[in-house]
């Protein structure tokens, strides 16, 4: 029995699977508020409790580099001792993949339903495969053939530095930089939180009036999904003028990934924003700013590029390689 998990900094989802290669349906699931929790120990002995089952082998996508320990996740108050999970579990065999590493591998357990195709391109079998997910952070992975199978990739690619391409842009990074001082990544900029910056960027810099409305919502509720629906419904022209900005960089930095990996077997956009904003990717300037990349735009042009709908992808990853041990321990 495995219980493999995908740990995420605002919400971390759990789940019991059999040591099936053919069928990676939990037998049981949860979802948990990784907040609530003191330690990583204490929210996988909940799960264990709840399922009323002990899992023989544990496997877990972690938001951070996890050849580093202890593990300290940048968007939880967490230190994390594989030592000291397993004394607490019971459990010697552990295994912890960095979280995109193991949405990657979900990416290979997915269904037609649990993707939105931007850009159908032209796969290359077996070609290099990037991944980028924003949530609370920025995650960025892929997967690469190594002859006989799809090997994870782990990055902390979200941390390098945000690098403008118009005057808006540089207007943006040079107000995070103001805010944030010591260094703007890519991370600071794609992700709820950065959502949040670029509103009040635009706002700051007098591109659009602040409705009373919206300003009572914004202090009540978290901004970015305030923003973000207050957009969607074209409620808020300064709200509108947020999403479509994060959205074109959304864009750009998922055409850097892809560069940089060369992804001919696909770019999947994947993450908890992703598929609350789906119309916005569909609408076009997520692409052209994907594809805006001078002399390499036509190799970008074929290359598929889809939305991930399935919330559950770094779930499914962390149980398939628990299933097919594909990464070192």
């Amino acid at each position: 029995m495995i219980l493999a998990g995908d740990i995420g900094g605002t919400k971390s989802y759990l789940g019991l699977f059999a040591a099936d290669p053919a069928d990676f349906t939990p037998l049981a699931e949860r979802r948990y508020v990784s907040r609530e929790y003191p330690d990583l120990a204490s929210m996988l002995a909940a799960f264990i409790r709840e399922v009323g089952q002990q899992p023989q082998r544990l496997v877990l996508g972690i938001p951070a580099p996890v050849n580093q320990v202890p593990i300290r996740p940048v968007n939880l108050p967490w230190v994390i001792d594989p030592d000291q999970v397993r004394a607490a579990l019971k459990i010697e065999d552990l295994l912890l993949l960095n979280d995109l590493q193991a949405t990657a591998y979900g990416i290979l357990t997915l269904k037609p339903a649990d993707l939105c195709v931007l850009n159908p391109g032209k796969p290359v079998p077996q070609g290099n495969i990037a991944v980028l997910a924003a949530g609370t952070g920025l995650g960025e992975g892929g997967l690469c053939w190594t002859g006989n199978r799809y090997v994870g990739l782990s990055s902390e690619g979200g941390h390098v530095s945000f690098s403008p391409t118009s005057d808006l842009e540089a207007g943006l990074w040079r107000f995070m930089w103001d805010r944030f001082e010591e260094h703007v990544s890519w991370e600071r900029v794609i992700s709820g939180a950065g959502l949040a910056c670029i509103y009040d960027f635009l706002k700051a810099s007098g591109r659009g009036e602040e409705p009373p409305w919206l300003k009572q919502e914004l202090a009540a509720g978290d901004p970015a999904e305030v923003i973000s629906k207050a957009a969607l419904a074209g409620r808020a022209e300064l709200a509108v003028k947020a999403l479509d900005l994060f959205v074109s960089l959304y864009g750009a930095e998922a055409g850097n990934l892809a560069l940089k990996l060369l992804a001919t077997g696909g770019v999947y956009v994947a993450g908890g924003i992703a598929p609350k904003i789906l119309d916005k990717l569909k609408a076009g300037s997520f692409m052209q700013a994907f594809l805006a990349k001078g002399r390499l735009r036509s190799a970008l042009e074929a290359m598929p590029v889809k939305v991930v709908l399935n919330d559950k992808a770094g779930l499914l990853g962390a149980a398939y390689c628990g299933v097919h041990s594909t990464t070192e321990r």
